[in-house]
């Protein structure tokens, strides 16, 4: 049996190094990830451009589509226990966001500053709704997060919405044969949210309003065929979703590896709030050693920290067989996601 810890945003690149090394004071993680044994995998899939540990976890369920249906398992397992429809349809994740305007440029952000009441989300949600329903489609809710159901399958390409924090949003757009659907919807919510008095109130207070919405992780329900892991510990929906999706009847051949997914470091890594980055290292440090704590006398454990960046992920193996003192490399080293390739 293998433990797999999954970390997003943990790999950075050069230019960050100088401004994350005088804060960073995780020194036993440190050391383990020195001496561990490194492989390193490419990830460049497009639509997960600034997110790698997506595209890891969708090729670790098997799920397939560029990018891969999520909201629909999304769905599926935060609305099982409150008896919604779970039949196989086309669903679409529809986020409320903020939009800024840059030189040159529009950025996508949550809202955070600060986030959306209930009272607040109920009323644009209710109004978005409406609008959805003039335009063919139904949006619900389950679990905090919005969901769009269209009358028929919508063919378009988009952006998950970790992979278009922070960025320019003209290239991340949807695109596709029914873009123009979407974008109906879009700027119909738009012009009915800018005279909304959530919004007039927020903006009154200078905090952020909700000026869009995110269109993302769109398809159908399938069943997947078995993955490696028996147990998958994740705040994501759509994660726990794959996993149920891939479950298989008991066998000598049930997988019996365990997958943690680890997020605490994407906020700060996607922010590029450096010193936060190096802040929360010590958490990884107290997760790091919990699982490879030994189960009972004389027994050891083995983990993989599977450490993510913006295209690509560093494999680390921790415990009994790590590599002696004298072959370490630096933390810098371990830590530095390649430019190219």
């Amino acid at each position: 049996m293998a433990d797999v810890l999954l970390v997003a945003g943990a790999l950075i690149f050069e230019a960050d190094w100088d401004q994350i090394a005088p804060h960073f004071a995780s020194d036993r993680l440190a050391r383990r990830l020195t001496r561990a044994r490194r492989t390193w995998q490419a990830l460049g899939a497009q639509w997960s451009d600034g997110a790698a540990h997506l595209e890891w976890l969708a090729r670790a369920f098997g799920v397939s589509g560029n990018p891969p249906a999520s909201a629909a398992y999304s769905w599926r397992e935060a609305s099982r226990e409150h008896g919604h429809d779970c039949s196989p349809r086309d669903v679409w994740f529809c986020e409320p966001v903020h939009l800024s305007l840059e030189p040159e440029r529009t950025v996508l952000a949550p809202i955070d500053t600060p986030p959306l009441s209930e009272a607040e989300s109920r009323a644009l949600f209710d109004e978005t709704a409406d609008s959805a329903r003039y335009h063919g489609a139904v949006l619900r809710q389950a679990a905090g997060r919005w969901y769009l159901f269209p009358a028929e399958p919508w063919e378009l390409r988009t952006t998950p919405l970790q992979a278009a924090l922070g960025a320019s949003v003209e290239a991340r757009l949807p695109q596709g044969k029914h873009a123009s659907h979407w974008r109906r919807l879009l700027n119909e919510v738009q012009m009915r949210w800018h005279a909304n008095r959530v919004n007039r109130e927020r903006e009154s207070h200078r905090q952020q309003v909700a000026n869009g919405l995110w269109l993302h992780g769109g398809g159908a329900w399938h069943a997947l065929d078995a993955s490696r892991f028996a147990r998958v510990h994740s705040d994501d929906a759509a994660v726990l979703g794959w996993r149920q999706a891939a479950q298989q009847e008991p066998s000598e051949r049930t997988p019996r590896d365990s997958l943690t997914v680890w997020p605490q470091l994407f906020e700060p890594y996607w922010r590029r709030d450096w010193q936060a980055w190096a802040a929360a290292w010590p958490q990884l440090d107290s997760q790091v050693e919990s699982l490879l704590r030994p189960a009972g006398p004389g027994a050891s454990r083995e983990l993989e920290l599977v450490a993510c960046g913006r295209r690509g992920a560093a494999t680390f193996t921790l415990g009994r067989r790590e590599l002696l003192p004298w072959r370490r490399r630096t933390l810098r080293e371990c830590l530095l996601e390649p430019t190219t390739g």
